[in-house]
């Protein structure tokens, strides 16, 4: 199981509930990619971030 490695969101659990009111169980699995990243100090490496992450910036890509 992936888990955003920037702010640690991973796949959640609850209730898929029917208009009949009957319940079953379900997933949200966050859109996570593997980049190849530049870290803080300076070296590359491939980490596992969700895609909300990199949209806000929280990411730098190496190029």
């Amino acid at each position: 199981m992936a888990v955003c490695q920037i702010c640690g969101k991973k796949t959640a659990h609850g209730n898929s509930v029917a208009h009949s009111a009957t319940t079953t169980k379900r997933t949200w699995k966050p859109n996570i990619q593997r980049v190849r990243a530049k870290l803080k100090d300076g070296t590359v490496k491939r980490i596992y971030v969700c895609t909300k992450c990199l949209k806000a910036g929280k990411v730098v890509k190496a190029v």
